[in-house]
């Protein structure tokens, strides 16, 4: 097998369920991606001379979904924002009054809740997709999901055996 080099990086697929993917997309987004000072703002909107990297946006658009699906709390939120904006992790700290140390334990604990919602989708559309396994509509949030222990807890007197509210909204 080839030795990799960083150079060989920019060819190399991002897959968001490894920590240090995620961890290395947030924190090094004002680098990497365009888009970020253009106020949310569409990039479909916005004309220019620079090339659009189709790429980055899919990766970050990706990104931003699982983000919004984690339903971080607003402190988790802030603290992704400054990272993503290149802040470091000591003008974070002083910036919101917390220990740098706690601003390094809260961000890992941002990429854990990523990476693992992010398996949670693969999960979802590997279930329904592949295996074709029945579905159900959580009563709370709509989302169809797989009709599962996994998505769903125990509820012995369901017709289906199932709660009808998935375990990420309970």
């Amino acid at each position: 097998m080839a030795h990799i080099t960083s150079k060989d990086l920019m060819f190399q697929p991002f897959v968001m369920n490894d920590i240090g993917v995620v961890e290395l997309l947030i924190e090094f987004r004002y680098k990497y991606d365009d888009n970020l000072f253009l106020g949310g703002g569409s990039t479909l909107d916005v004309t220019g001379v620079k090339a659009v990297n189709q790429e980055v946006i899919a990766t970050y658009a990706s990104l931003d979904r699982l983000i919004n699906q984690c339903n971080f709390t607003d402190q988790q939120l802030l603290l992704i924002k400054m990272v993503e904006k290149g802040y470091t992790h000591r003008e974070i700290s002083e910036a919101i009054g917390i220990e740098n140390q706690n601003v390094k334990k809260a961000l890992k604990t941002v990429y854990k809740a990523v990476v693992k919602e992010n398996e949670r989708q693969w999960r979802r559309v590997i279930y329904t997709s592949t295996l074709g396994l029945k579905t159900k509509q959580c009563n709370k949030c709509g989302e169809h999901l797989p009709a599962t222990n996994e998505f769903y807890s125990d509820n012995k007197s369901a017709k289906d055996r199932l709660l009808s509210i998935c375990k990420t909204c309970r």
